[in-house]
């Protein structure tokens, strides 16, 4: 890759990361500037996705003692010390500098990224939208039926998650999110039942596909595609320039390939938890590593 072409990509991950940071601000997390990192906490969840340290924006590089600053502050909240960030936008020395604290790698979502406008001058070619099933219409979400019938798929144990990235969902909030433009959602529907479900958050010109459910039974590639290629189609005509997505498996990373995505860098994330991955002060140890990213508000 040469020069041009990592300028580019950074230029890319800059968006996700500025995507997700207000994604998370609009889930109520609250930010604090120290230094050279920003610190990240919520006031009532503990999960990862929303309690973390990070490096200041368009900062290339952070000296162990500011990070370490932050970390104590991010203690003062009963918080977890963990460290996230995007790879590709700080040299590899960078993890070493965490590891030296005493940090350990928690998780590492690869992200996948589609660009109407290609890339370094190569242009996605144009997917093939798969036929629909016989049976199945796909229904935009535009009410609080459609919200329900969203959360009865994400709940119901029938149903597999495909994609779950680095943006929680809040249940409670999304009649206004999806009023507010903040993302929109798409049901399979076959007669009266959801077989599928895919959701969008938005922010400016940027896109993240940050869920997508199916029926156990109606899972093919064929289907994930259907799904993928409706929300991508729907971000382009709100006039979105970038879609990305994560890209946990092989899999994932393979079909998201298949139509156009390509791959840029991941999300990492070290923290202080101990071998035995319990939790940190003043966090709920959990076995199921949805609940990690999946919120309920607390009135």
């Amino acid at each position: 890759m040469d020069s041009t072409a990592i300028k580019e990509v950074r230029v890319v991950l800059r968006q996700v990361q500025e995507h997700l940071f207000n994604a998370h601000l609009q889930l109520g997390a609250q930010w604090e500037t120290l230094g050279l990192v920003d610190v990240v906490h919520h006031p009532t969840t503990s999960i990862p996705d929303l309690n973390y340290v990070t490096p200041r924006r368009n900062t290339a590089w952070v000296p162990g003692p500011e990070i370490q600053s932050g970390l104590n502050h991010l203690q003062q909240f009963e918080r977890t010390p963990r460290v996230q960030y995007i790879e590709g936008l700080f040299p590899p020395m960078f993890a070493k500098t965490l590891r030296d604290l005493h940090l350990e790698i928690e998780r590492e979502t690869p992200i996948m990224v589609y660009k109407a406008d290609g890339f370094n001058g190569v242009f996605p070619q144009e997917p093939k939208m798969p036929d629909v099933p016989d049976g199945v219409t796909i229904e935009a979400v535009t009410d609080q039926r459609g919200l329900e019938l969203w959360w009865y798929v994400w709940r119901n144990a029938f149903y597999e998650v495909l994609t779950l990235g680095v943006e929680p969902l809040f249940v409670g909030r999304d009649l206004k999110g999806l009023k507010n433009g903040y993302h929109f959602d798409y049901l399979a529907m076959r007669g009266n039942s959801p077989v599928g479900v895919v959701r969008v958050s938005v922010h400016g010109t940027t896109a993240h596909l940050l869920a997508l459910a199916l029926l156990k039974e109606a899972r093919t590639p064929d289907m994930i595609q259907l799904l993928q290629l409706t929300a991508m189609q729907a971000a382009l005509e709100r006039g979105c320039t970038m879609i990305f997505a994560p890209g946990e498996t092989d899999a994932d990373r393979r079909l998201c390939r298949e139509i156009g995505f390509m791959d840029t860098g991941s999300m990492v994330c070290y923290s202080a938890r101990s071998a035995d991955n319990s939790a940190g002060p003043g966090e709920e140890a959990s076995s199921n590593a949805m609940e990690q990213h999946f919120l309920t508000p607390r009135w």
